[in-house]
């Protein structure tokens, strides 16, 4: 395992610390938005097409960046979902920097962001959220070259929910097209993988719950993966980031598991673009192991 070396601010470490293992947005944010105060629309030197639509639902939308720089050659494609335990969330929090900040941080490393919504509970169940990841990857590995990006080179990168609904459409033949998955790796940020009580996305009875886990098609997923949690994390993410990468090394897949110190479940995220690197150093260094 590796162990992020600790950069978050003292002031800010010490409040998370306050805040403790839970979800608080409302707490957390405030923290990071003070480091952001010189990022205002519009973006120089960067592309951005809003509120793409990849399907039917008015959620079948996503962000585009792209480095407005001509490439040498084309560019990885990283996708990133939010998470909000499949039923709240969004790509894009008006008024703040995030998750601006992600796919500003991507173009600045020479990347093209796809920052993705999809459909929620309760009005959408299991498969929803999957059959939309797949129609998204559809639709950038087909028109993707018009931003320089390469649609052979897609990394998906989600954090909660969203680390978990990618590990259930890399798992699932079902939401593959032809080619396959059409994924060169994935950065998976505080999963949950194996739910213990029922969940209004996948079921109503705890059974059918259960047999929604992940983690044993997970180990022997071959695509390579970034797995983390952090040091202030939800208990069930900590547990399950583990047992994941355990399952994977012994199954001799290419894994990386990583721990970000002094991080919460929501912070990790926000420090992204800031000079805190311990959690965009790692997840920069993985994907480049995937050109």
């Amino acid at each position: 395992m590796s162990i992020a070396t600790a950069q978050v601010p003292p002031d800010i470490a010490a409040a998370l610390r306050r805040i403790g293992p839970v979800v608080d947005v409302a707490n957390t944010r405030p923290l990071y938005e003070k480091l952001f105060a010189a990022q205002r629309e519009p973006y120089p030197n960067v592309t951005v097409a809003r509120d793409t639509s990849y399907g039917t639902d008015p959620l079948n939308t996503f962000d585009i960046f792209a480095p407005q720089s001509a490439p040498t050659a084309a560019r990885t494609v990283v996708f990133y979902l939010h998470g909000g335990g499949f039923e709240r969330g969004d790509k894009r929090m008006p008024g703040t920097p995030f998750y601006d900040n992600l796919m500003l941080w991507l173009a600045q490393h020479g990347m093209v962001g796809v920052n993705m919504n999809y459909r929620l509970a309760p009005k959408d169940t299991w498969p929803a959220a999957e059959e939309d990841m797949a129609a998204a990857i559809s639709w950038v590995r087909a028109r993707i070259a018009r931003f320089n990006g390469n649609p052979d080179r897609i990394v998906l990168w989600g954090e909660s929910a969203g680390a978990a609904l990618i590990a259930g459409y890399l798992v699932d033949p079902q939401f593959h097209g032809p080619a396959g998955h059409g994924v060169s790796g994935a950065v998976l940020n505080s999963g949950i993988y194996e739910l213990l009580r029922p969940h209004p996305y996948f079921a109503s009875e705890l059974a059918q719950t259960r047999s929604r886990s992940r983690i044993t098609a997970m180990a022997a997923l071959r695509v390579p993966l970034f797995v983390s949690c952090t040091e202030i994390d939800l208990p069930a993410a900590m547990s399950q980031a583990e047992k994941v990468s355990s399952a994977r090394r012994a199954a001799g897949q290419p894994t990386t598991y990583a721990m970000f110190r002094d991080h919460s479940h929501i912070s990790q995220n926000y420090s992204i673009g800031t000079a805190d690197t311990s959690v965009s150093g790692p997840i920069l260094e993985f994907i480049h192991r995937l050109e």
